[in-house]
């Protein structure tokens, strides 16, 4: 009661006395809450403080409210806030993951792969961690630099209007008021939700999301400059009791109560001159930044219903304009490099670092040159984040890089799951681990190595060795194991079952494109074995060996593996043998699939040499793809080398996983497919599609010509697919020329 009488009396006296022109107007301090996107309606309490010509001498904000609130005391207006907050791809922004087209080839590799995109620390003394933050802050970062103009001041009091953000000390919990330095790391500090986004190391602190001290910080803008306070609540408020159902819900619950309890001294605070601003905006979550317009809009619908009190600070057009006047005056702008500085990094070479930026001094940083080099290097996957600083040295800024290198290895270990069936004999699956090892010596060499558990076991390992800090050169030895089953098919029937084994060690010369793709080239050592498990007798077992020398191109700038809308993805590929040994058993029923055992006990060299290729393209609201896979033989035989199959899933559908057997093959799918609204409102990530399937595979060691295959086969498909964490996931249905329809599920392709 005492507070209200003494801000009634204020006021009044505020009033006579600014009447009477003997005092200045009260200075207005601007208080933005935290609330994630929820915050975007700040943008809307803006746009009407500018309609009402109400001045705004300093500005404090914590989250997403720091946000709005550096962007706007940089010199942005609320209309230019608007449109900028709306057109941004916020989905994009808030990924870890660049464009598919911008990840580096070896990265692509990986997609191959099907595994689970979270990297497991393991440390030289066994010790196992996890990343401190699901996403981090990288896309952000950048578009707040857009928003702050790429500049900095040397203290935040010299802004178009003083600001101050609101973080909180990870080691002790309490309030951080940032007032200096970077004005970027400030807004991106008071963000940092704890395991959600990385906290951020500023003048030796370790900060997280200002919500958890002080998500409304009406005493900071008090101590800054305010005589009145606007404050703008956009926190979530408690659920209720019948929403709290299970851990997700009660774990949400206890961040919502911790905010609301740092919040209620603030509120309690204000006073009758102050104002407080509690846009309602019902069942908007704090994660649809989608919906930015709407968030807007409600802030507007906030400001408009407070507008008598919003009046009384409002100043004539005269004075509104000297105080845009002088706003604008003072906006930032980018300053030239002066200096360059890179913190000192652990396991990467900052030579790679100096190479990619190439930042020139003497001129502003050119933010699309930039951008471009530090998305290359963090297409890499050696950093988590890749943050800098401007400092302002007056006539100049001080670049200050301090990448945040992957601090929870050295070793990583990747887990992948693929499994699926045609619920009739097929039913393929495989667990897939991936030990990597990178940045073993200051060129960046790396050892990887894949063991894969399932139908078909498989063993791979390599020592990727740059020759040259850039890494367009390269060595690699290599070796692997792999074994899997073979069936064999009579007629739509299984007539038996092999064993096929092959290892092979080789040593690759090759040349990298960063993310186009890489050549390699070197001699390569194989050894086969092919063993009857059950069934009939109808294929040679015994062993091989050759030796030759193997080729591999690869081009790779798809913009999504499984269901790609642009881009081109090449694989060409060819080995030559050209010496071996061949040991079979004799074959005592003619040759299942007319695979001919003519002459396997003396060895002939042979050459094999195939392609893969898939094309994105769009057709209005249908993605699609054309793929493609062949391999044809050079005169010779291959003996038991390389078999390859037809059938299974998306591989001539209609028919049985590996009903068609052989070494030489052609296949082709037109694959269409549209978003639908099935598991988001978005669409995005779930596909209802259908494809066109023909293939045929060359079964005859006395043909050798594409043209003279038996005949061709098709299938026609139709799927419902949804990529997921764990990889894509179909249901689907075929029917072919074979005259079987054939279901699928599957989660992988394992196929």
């Amino acid at each position: 009661m005492k507070k209200t009488l003494f801000g009634i009396a204020c006021m009044a006296l505020a009033t006579s006395v600014a009447a009477a022109g003997t005092a200045p107007r009260p200075r207005i301090g601007l208080v933005l809450g935290g609330g994630g996107a929820r915050g975007l309606a700040h943008i809307g309490i803006l746009k009407v403080l500018e309609e009402e010509r109400i001045p705004i001498d300093c500005v404090v904000g914590t989250s997403m409210g720091a946000l709005v609130a550096g962007s706007f005391a940089s010199g942005r207006t609320a209309e230019d806030l608007a449109e900028r907050v709306d057109a941004a791809a916020w989905d994009d922004l808030l990924s870890s993951r660049l464009p598919r087209q911008a990840n580096s080839f070896r990265q692509k590799q990986a997609d191959q792969l099907a595994l689970l995109p979270v990297d497991i620390g393991v440390s030289d003394s066994g010790v196992v961690s996890l990343p401190k933050s699901a996403i981090n802050t990288q896309k952000v970062e950048l578009f707040l630099r857009q928003l702050t103009y790429s500049g900095t001041v040397a203290s935040f009091d010299d802004l178009p209007v003083p600001y101050r953000a609101i973080a909180t000390d990870l080691e002790n919990g309490e309030m951080l008021v940032m007032k200096d330095g970077d004005l970027v790391s400030a807004m991106l500090a008071s963000m940092a939700v704890p395991g959600v986004f990385p906290p951020v190391t500023r003048d030796g602190h370790l900060l997280a999301d200002g919500g958890l001290s002080r998500n409304l910080g009406v005493d900071v803008a008090r101590e800054l400059c305010a005589d009145v306070v606007i404050a703008v609540d956009v926190a979530s408020p408690p659920l209720k009791r019948d929403a709290i159902g299970n851990i997700f819900s009660v774990a949400d619950q206890y961040t919502r109560l911790m905010i609301l309890q740092n919040q209620r001294p603030q509120i309690g605070s204000l006073t009758a001159v102050d104002v407080l601003l509690t846009p309602d905006l019902g069942e908007l979550a704090s994660s649809d930044f989608a919906k930015a317009k709407d968030f807007i809009a409600l802030g507007e619908r906030a400001a408009r219903k407070s507008l008598d009190q919003l009046r009384r600070y409002a100043v004539s057009p005269d004075s509104y304009r000297a105080w845009q006047a002088a706003y604008t005056e003072k906006r930032l702008h980018p300053k030239p490099i002066t200096g360059i500085e890179v913190a000192k990094l652990k396991y990467v070479n900052p030579e790679v670092m100096q190479k990619v930026l190439d930042v020139k001094t003497g001129e502003p940083l050119d933010d699309k040159h930039f951008k471009a080099g530090l998305e290359e290097l963090y297409s890499r996957g050696d950093f988590t984040q890749l943050d800098y600083s401007l400092s302002d040295r007056g006539s100049g800024q001080m670049l200050t890089l301090t990448p945040v290198e992957k601090d929870w290895g050295p070793n990583y270990l990747n887990f992948g799951l693929a499994l699926g069936t045609d619920f009739d004999r097929s039913n393929p699956y495989s667990l897939t681990a991936r030990y990597r090892r990178p940045w073993i010596n200051s060129l960046g060499g790396e050892f990887q190595a894949l063991v894969s558990v399932g139908d078909k076991n498989l063993l791979v390992a390599e020592f990727y060795q740059p020759l040259q800090i850039d890494g367009y050169a390269f060595v690699a030895p290599r070796a692997s194991l792999s074994k899997s089953p073979v069936a064999i098919w009579f007629d739509g029937e299984q007539a038996a079952e092999y064993s096929y084994t092959h290892s092979q060690v080789g040593l690759d010369l090759g040349s990298s494109w960063a993310r186009y793709g890489e050549l390699r080239i070197g001699p390569e050592v194989n050894f086969y074995r092919m063993t009857r498990q059950v069934g009939s007798n109808v294929l040679p077992s015994g062993d091989q060996w050759d030796w030759g020398i193997r080729f591999n191109l690869f081009y790779d700038q798809l913009d999504n593996l499984n269901f790609p809308t642009s881009g081109t993805l090449l694989h060409l590929y060819g080995y030559e043998a050209l010496e071996g040994k061949t040991t079979v058993d004799p074959i005592t029923i003619p040759t299942a699939a007319g695979l001919s055992t003519d002459g396997l006990s003396d060895f002939q060299q042979y050459g094999r040499y195939g392609l893969e290729m898939t094309h994105g393209f769009k057709v209005g609201d249908f993605g699609g793809h054309l793929a493609l896979r062949g391999q044809v033989m050079r005169e010779g035989d291959s003996g038991l080398s390389e078999l390859r199959w037809l059938g299974g899933f998306l591989n001539l559908s209609s028919y049985h996983y590996q009903e068609l057997l052989g070494d030489q093959f052609l296949y082709g799918r037109l694959a269409l497919y549209r978003p639908i609204k099935l598991f988001s409102e978005s669409g995005k990530g779930t596909y209802l599609g259908g494809a066109l399937e023909v293939g045929n595979m060359d079964q005859s060691e006395s043909s050798r010509s594409l043209t003279d295959f038996d005949g061709w086969h098709y299938s026609l498909v139709g799927y419902l697919g949804v990529e997921t964490f764990l990889g894509p996931f179909y249901l689907g249905l075929a029917y072919g020329d074979n005259e079987q329809m054939r279901y699928y599920v599957t989660l992988g392709n394992p196929f």
